[in-house]
Formats: C-alpha cells, sequence, structure tokens
C-alpha cells in the first residue's frame, strides 16, 4: 500500500497541480478505476519532511469497499490550524446507505481509512505532528468516486477564545485606540498577513438553524471556508483579546508556533447560556419556560440557555485544542450566579477537556481577571452614561478556580487599566495588555520563549489554613520569582477582606509577609474564609499592593473555609 501511493503521486503530479491551483477547497468526482493520489502544494514547496516511519505514520488499510458520496465537517477548510502533539481527527457524514464502508485519508505522511457508521465516518491519524507553519501541506479525504482537499493546513496550537462583550471587542476598536503608529501594540499599520496565524469565527451573530434555548445540539456549522488568513480585512471585526494573544504568542515563539482562533462570543450574556446540556442540568442554571418553548438562564440579560455552546461550540468538539482563552462572567455578577459559577465552569471545562483532546486531556485555562474599574469623576460632562457595574465578587470567585483544577491560569488585570476619565469601564481598553499577559503565560506552559511564570504571571493564591480559633489566615502562594512584596515598599500588604459568611465580603483586613511565599492575615473575628481584591475599584499600587519579584500583582480570589 504504502509503494501503490507513492508511485500513484509521482504518476500524477502534474494533474493534482491542476486540481490545487483553484486556491480554495476542492472537491471533485474521479475515475473510479484510478488510483487515489496525494495533493500536491498550491502555492510553495515545504520544506522537505522527513521520510516517515511507516509503523507510526501510516494505518493499515480498511477491507471494505469505498463510500460513492461523502461530506466533510465545515468545520474544516482551507487555512485552518490542527493541533500539534495531538492525534488529529476529521470528521464528516455519509448517507445511512453508505454504512459499513470506507473513507480514506490522508495529512503529512499519515494516511489513516474509517468504516461509515450510522452515517457518520470519523478518520483519526496516528502520528502527533510538530508544529509546522509551512505552506503546501494539504489534508486530503477521498474514496475511489470522490475527494476532498483542504490547502495550506498549518500545524500549530489551536485556542477557543470565548466570553462575551470583552471578548467580542473587535479589533477595529483597538486600532482606533493605538492609533495607526503604534507596532509594539499590533496598530493597522503593522497588520503582517503573512504571520502563521488564522482566525475562524462562529457566533451569536450567525445562525446555525436549531433552535435556540433547547436541549437541541448542531452537528455542523452552516458557514463555509470560516477560516482565514488574518489581515486588515478579516481582522476587522474580529475579537481584539483573541487575535492580539495569537500575534503576542507568535511574536514570541519567533513564527516557529502557528496560532488559530477560534472566536466564540455572546456579547452581555450569563455563563449558562455557555453550557452545554448535561452540565446546565447538573448545576441547576436554567429552567424549563413551557409559554416560550427553551430553557430560561437567570443573570445580566438571562434568556435563552445553553445555545452558545449548543449551537456554535458543540460543531467543534472532537477538534483537538491547545486551550481556551476567556473573558466572560460580567453578567453572572449577582450573587445567585456568582455563588455557583465556579462549579459549573469547573464542569464545563471538565466537559470540554473530556470531548476536544485525546491525548493531553488537561489543557489549559487562561481566564482574564476583570480590571479594575473607576467611578464617575465629580466634574464628568461627557455626552455618554458612564457606564460600571460591580464586578468585583465575581472577580474574586472566578480567581478561587486555580484551586480547584489544574492548569487553569488567572490573568491579573489590576495593574493594567488606569483610565480613570474613561466612560466605557465596563470595556476597558487594556485588550492589548492582557492578550500579552496571556500570551506569556502561555508561553511559559510550554516551556516556550524562555519565559516563566514567575515573569509572566503574578503571585497565584495556592492553599489557606487558618488558626485553631480561626482568627488566624495563613496564605500560600506560587509563581513568587525571588520572593512576595509589596509594590510600594512597605511592611504592610493591603486588599484582604473578612469572609465572615460563605460567598460574602465584610470588614477590609491588612496582611503581613512572613515569607518568600507566604502572607498571615489577622482579624478580630473568626473567619469563615478570606478574600483579596473584591471590590471592583481596587487599583494595584493604591488599595492593593502585593506582587511578586517581577512586580506583577497578585490575583483576586475569594475562598471559603469549608
Amino acid at each position: 500500500m504504502r509503494n501503490y501511493l507513492k508511485t500513484a503521486a509521482a504518476l500524477l503530479l502534474a494533474v493534482i497541480l491542476c486540481i490545487s491551483a483553484f486556491g480554495c477547497n476542492v472537491e471533485t468526482t474521479v475515475d473510479p478505476t484510478a488510483a487515489p493520489v496525494p495533493a500536491a502544494s498550491p502555492t510553495e514547496e515545504p520544506t522537505p519532511t522527513p521520510e516517515p516511519d511507516p509503523d507510526v505514520m501510516i494505518d493499515e488499510t480498511i477491507d471494505a469497499p469505498y463510500a460513492a458520496d461523502f461530506t466533510v465537517s465545515k468545520t474544516f477548510s482551507k487555512n485552518m490550524v490542527v493541533q500539534r502533539g495531538e492525534r488529529i481527527r476529521v470528521w464528516g457524514w455519509a448517507d445511512e446507505s453508505e454504512n459499513g464502508k470506507k473513507v480514506s485519508g490522508e495529512f503529512m505522511g499519515m494516511f489513516t481509512e474509517a468504516l461509515v457508521e450510522n452515517g457518520e465516518w470519523v478518520l483519526t491519524f496516528k502520528a502527533k505532528l510538530e508544529a509546522n507553519a509551512n505552506l503546501g501541506n494539504n489534508l486530503r479525504v477521498y474514496t475511489d468516486t470522490k475527494e476532498v482537499v483542504l490547502e495550506d493546513i498549518l500545524v500549530g496550537d489551536v485556542y477557543m477564545v470565548i466570553g462575551q462583550s470583552n471578548c467580542a471587542y473587535q479589533m477595529s476598536i483597538h486600532w482606533d485606540y493605538v492609533g495607526k503608529n503604534n507596532p509594539d501594540k499590533c496598530s493597522i499599520d503593522s497588520v503582517d498577513g503573512d504571520l502563521p496565524i488564522r482566525i475562524c469565527y462562529n457566533s451569536h451573530t450567525m445562525s446555525n438553524g436549531n433552535k435556540r434555548g433547547t436541549a437541541e445540539v448542531c452537528k455542523d456549522i452552516k458557514q463555509k471556508n470560516i477560516w482565514k488568513k488574518a489581515t486588515r480585512g478579516s481582522l476587522s471585526n474580529f475579537s481584539a483579546i483573541g487575535y492580539l494573544f495569537a500575534w503576542n504568542y507568535v511574536k514570541m515563539t519567533n513564527g516557529t508556533v502557528p496560532v488559530g482562533m477560534i472566536e466564540i462570543d455572546g456579547n452581555g450574556m450569563p455563563l449558562a447560556h455557555f453550557l452545554p446540556n448535561e452540565v446546565a442540568e447538573n448545576n441547576n442554571t436554567d429552567t424549563w419556560n413551557e409559554a416560550k418553548g427553551y430553557y430560561v438562564a437567570t443573570g445580566v440579560n438571562g434568556n435563552q440557555a445553553r445555545f452558545m455552546y449548543n449551537e456554535f461550540m458543540y460543531p467543534y468538539e472532537r477538534m483537538a485544542m491547545a486551550g481556551i482563552l476567556w473573558y466572560q462572567g460580567e453578567s453572572d455578577m449577582q450573587d445567585r450566579e456568582a455563588n455557583r459559577y465556579a462549579k459549573a465552569y469547573c464542569e464545563f471545562i471538565d466537559h470540554m477537556r473530556n470531548v476536544h483532546n485525546l491525548t493531553n486531556k488537561n489543557f489549559p485555562v487562561y481566564f482574564i481577571e476583570f480590571p479594575t474599574e473607576y467611578p464617575k469623576p465629580a466634574d464628568y460632562k461627557g455626552s455618554n452614561p458612564w457606564a460600571i457595574m460591580d464586578f468585583g465578587k465575581i472577580r474574586g470567585i472566578m480567581g478561587s478556580m486555580v484551586t480547584m483544577r489544574e492548569n487553569f491560569f488567572q490573568i491579573q488585570s489590576s495593574d493594567l487599566w488606569t483610565d480613570k476619565t474613561f466612560w466605557n469601564q465596563l470595556h476597558p481598553n487594556c485588550k492589548f495588555e492582557q492578550a500579552e499577559r496571556a500570551a506569556k503565560i502561555a508561553c511559559a506552559f510550554h516551556g516556550e520563549g524562555g519565559i516563566t511564570l514567575d515573569n509572566a504571571s503574578g503571585p497565584i493564591v495556592e492553599s489557606v489554613t487558618y488558626s485553631a480559633d480561626g482568627k488566624k489566615a495563613t496564605i500560600k502562594y506560587k509563581n513568587v520569582g525571588e520572593g512576595l512584596k509589596t509594590v510600594d515598599g512597605g511592611d504592610t500588604v493591603k486588599g484582604y477582606a473578612a469572609v465572615p459568611a460563605k460567598n460574602t465580603v465584610s470588614s477590609a483586613l491588612t496582611g503581613k509577609i512572613v515569607g518568600k511565599d507566604t502572607v498571615e492575615v489577622t482579624s478580630n473575628t473568626a473567619l469563615a474564609g478570606i478574600a483579596y481584591n473584591v471590590k471592583y475599584s481596587y487599583a494595584f499600587g493604591n488599595e492593593i499592593n502585593l506582587c511578586n519579584s517581577a512586580g506583577i500583582p497578585a490575583g483576586a480570589f475569594l475562598l471559603n473555609k469549608d
């Protein structure tokens, strides 16, 4: 079989070059008597790939006839990125009459086949590929009568950037804010479409046809060729924090690791809108409304639950990922939603980790800490209404998730937003700085760019212990570098608060650094927990001052004692 494929490739190279020259997803019907032929490069010759180890790269053929017709999921297209270090799965459908027949696939020296079962097929390639930014690597899915060629597939890291309006905050807004002559912050004039970054948008402004707010899932998306190169035109409406994360990561890794960003955003939507059916059921985040005919969620702008997952995220199940960049929680600021947020979110990530990756199940999650908000100045005379909400409690509860699951990373933001005159404090213009910090933490996680967590992240709470009388809390941190310190050089750590009962915050407390990674906080009464940076207006350097030796601020948290 292996020699057969190589001979066929050599004989019909010219034919494939003609097919590939269209520059798009190519679907053709072929002569059933002709041999299957690998696709060639449509643009430039890739760096020669070493001869694959046949025992690793090539599966045995399946003894079954080929399916006469099939479709490939539209989550795959030309110009996409597939995940390095993972077994890559490609899937699609065929008529039920094709059950028991097969589909073949080839990519970068790999070959595999799959049977159509219940009208569906899934190709699973054996090898785990290293990052590859070369053009000309084409994914080919075929039978003896049909083939689909997806051109210029890069191998790198695939991320979902998920959230509400701060996730949807567009690159066009970022460009307006930073101005044209600011290449260090990726201004519009510095956009380079040749960088190995690919973007993919599938979100609530589109429709995949299922009834929103129900348990119905959408098996595929309607859009075609949704993966695009990151050019000025394609980037204008894309998530700023998503693209800027990719831009910084590619720069930090010298372009050796392509990044693919999938944007899933829902403006103003609480967590319940993003949950899959089983997680929503387990956490009682919605109720069935008989009159409306769908599940209704609570929270700010709560209405149709589940649909962000069922309609826009479900079609990507089984697509391997490097991780998730998360900017959401603003609509869960009220007590009912905030108090259940951490448990529901962790179970949501458990689900995502289980369905997406075959190898690296505990992929990282990078969630944005809500930055400081500033109240309206007394002398404000602008025409826009001052936009502010109290995100303090949900900020702290989200920060506590780092103690609940492995590979959860908080992107500290208390030092990144200082404009007290900006009317829209709900949507601060610090997406570049947040993305840059997230990219540094991602590089540290992967051991790339010479970056470590001690110089990428601020101190993160690791554990809290209490004295016998409950009046003293000893807080241990990680990512402290050479040791904890205060940014003002004083002995007093500001920004703690007493938790007198579960998930409640009362009086402000101060702490004292008692070791390289340890702070002690003492209260006059027994504590039911301890919190840090849970006031929406707390800013690093003023109301809070704890940092590591690199000067990066400590993350917010709200931890109950039991």
